[in-house]
């Protein structure tokens, strides 16, 4: 590591240690003062996200399902879960033009920086957010597995998991991580941030009266040039 890039490892080092151990706030775009918790190596944003953009995400899906418009879907044919899952590429996609999911990049933008100044994190070289998925989940249904993001060897690229509920049920539905022995509630706008690998095995459980609405993606980091994304 050369001198420059030590001295940028102290200096955030030292901004950790001037905050409080668990609980940060910070602004964004159009959201007031999210406040911030950190447990397990898991960054929990809430207010991250402005409630008029989970809508209009959550509209745009159910336009585009209600007309047949959608051709976004996952590559890999059959889910083996139960839930309608689909892979966007936001400069290409048929659902969602390029202006809310830029506004909702700008508001993930501002959870990944805090999350990598909370753990002093540095990755030397460009990381990469071109994909995403939406996921909706009928009453009493999901993927309940236990699974990581970073199980395959196309996969081994991916640094961070992000998640954000769009919509939300009145019961149920929580993300649960298995080693941390941790469940965490569904809130419209709140935003999940954490590592892709073993160490954060995680399934979403059931929503047991209602339907819930969440994107999802990756931070990843050494792609090759001619990687497809969202495999």
């Amino acid at each position: 590591m050369s001198n420059r890039a030590q001295r940028r490892h102290q200096e955030r080092i030292q901004k950790k240690q001037q905050k409080s151990p668990e609980f940060l706030s910070a602004g964004g775009v159009d959201n007031p003062n999210p406040d911030i918790e950190y447990r397990e190596f898991i960054g929990i944003y809430d207010n991250s996200v402005p409630p008029s953009v989970c809508e209009t995400f959550v509209r745009g899906y159910d336009e585009a399902v209600e007309k047949r418009t959608i051709i976004d879907p996952n590559p890999h044919g059959p889910l083996d879960k139960k839930d309608d899952a689909h892979y966007i590429w936001p400069l290409s996609s048929t659902i969602y033009p390029q202006p809310p999911v830029q506004e909702y990049f700008e508001c993930l933008k501002n959870c990944f920086q805090h999350y990598m100044e909370r753990y002093s994190f540095d990755f030397y070289g460009p990381i990469f957010n071109d994909v995403f998925k939406i996921h909706k989940v009928q009453e009493t249904e999901g993927y309940h597995m236990w699974h990581y993001e970073n199980n395959k060897a196309e996969q081994m690229d991916r640094i961070l998991v992000y998640m954000t509920y769009l919509q939300v049920p009145e019961e149920g539905g929580e993300t649960e991580f298995l080693h941390q022995s941790m469940r965490i509630n569904p809130i419209v706008g709140r935003t999940l941030i954490w590592p892709a690998y073993f160490t954060h095995m995680h399934r979403g459980n059931a929503p047991l009266k209602g339907e819930k609405m969440y994107v999802t993606g990756w931070f990843s980091g050494g792609r090759m040039l001619n990687d497809v994304p969202g495999k």
